[in-house]
């Protein structure tokens, strides 16, 4: 009777030691799922006073672009820019930026960059007519002024592709002052 009496007592704490080891490996795995990062986020800007940033219409983030748009209410703007945190995308983590205004004129837009994207920015894209876009480090509305540097593409494709931002503005970007050049 004694040994039924151990083997059932080492099977119930046997029994009991798996469940407490199981519950938090699987809490742990259900809070990695939950804060697992968006890869994709869209921010809806709309035009820029005289000198002034764009307003933020709307913004939401997700797993993939086409929810996060959705979400957004960016299915009937324009995409003026990606951003990437790493050089060239790579991995993939990407804001995209939709202008409600349309596509860029010579006045363009003026993004400030927030959250999490400044001062992280390696490499962006920009679309809808926007060939000539400056970045800046330290961007004061009224004048728009600290270290800056602008890129340029005059080809027929209307866009400019810069993968990497070079060393000078790499993870320094706080703003955008996009436009037609």
């Amino acid at each position: 009777m004694t040994r039924t009496r151990r083997f059932l007592t080492m099977l119930a704490t046997a029994a009991l030691l798996l469940t407490a080891l199981a519950t938090p490996t699987q809490a742990i795995s259900s809070l990695k799922a939950a804060a697992a990062p968006a890869k994709h986020c869209v921010i809806v800007v709309g035009k820029a006073p005289p000198g002034q940033p764009s307003p933020i219409r709307s913004s939401a983030c997700s797993a993939d672009y086409a929810t996060a748009q959705r979400e957004a209410g960016a299915t009937a703007t324009v995409l003026l820019m990606e951003w990437f945190w790493n050089a060239n995308n790579s991995p993939p983590n990407l804001t995209h930026i939709h202008g409600d205004y349309g596509d860029c004129d010579s006045a363009g837009y003026r993004i400030i960059v927030k959250d999490d994207w400044a001062n992280n920015i390696s490499g962006f894209n920009s679309y809808s007519h926007c060939n000539v876009v400056t970045g800046f480090n330290w961007p004061s509305t009224v004048d728009w002024s600290g270290d800056e540097q602008t890129w340029s593409n005059y080809s027929v494709c209307s866009c400019l592709l810069q993968g990497w931002v070079g060393s000078f503005m790499n993870d320094r970007i706080e703003a955008f002052w996009i436009r037609r050049g």
